[in-house]
């Protein structure tokens, strides 16, 4: 795997376990787990490989998708991660409504700037 698609790997990662512990904060632990399998689930229709992605109570880990990238290194990554953060957000704003949305959306933006965020569905 080359430095390049590890390095935004790790950087996925990051911004997971920081939505995920914002979302456990509003939400509740048992709800935030609850909304990542169910986005898990839906993203995992078009990438399977997103059903790689572990998280509990402990956190986020995107290694097992890391090391699938060793036997297919073409898995659209980029495209896998923003589709999955896309429904993340679309469901989060369903939940917490609008205005806590806006400001976890200002927060991904600021981290990556290439983020198509809508609090609509798709």
């Amino acid at each position: 795997m080359s430095e390049i698609i590890k390095k935004q790997i790790e950087r996925y990662e990051t911004l997971l376990r920081e939505m995920w512990a914002a979302s456990a904060k509003y939400l509740g632990m048992h709800s935030a787990n609850l909304l990542m399998e169910r986005v898990v689930w839906e993203v995992s229709l078009e990438y399977q490989e997103i059903e790689l992605l572990q998280y509990d109570q402990n956190g986020i880990s995107c290694a097992r998708i890391a090391a699938s990238l060793e036997k297919n290194p073409d898995l659209p990554v980029e495209d896998m991660f923003m589709k999955f953060i896309t429904r993340y957000v679309a469901i989060l704003a369903k939940l917490l409504g609008h205005e806590r949305t806006e400001e976890i959306k200002k927060r991904l933006k600021k981290e990556f700037t290439k983020l198509p965020l809508t609090s609509r569905e798709e």
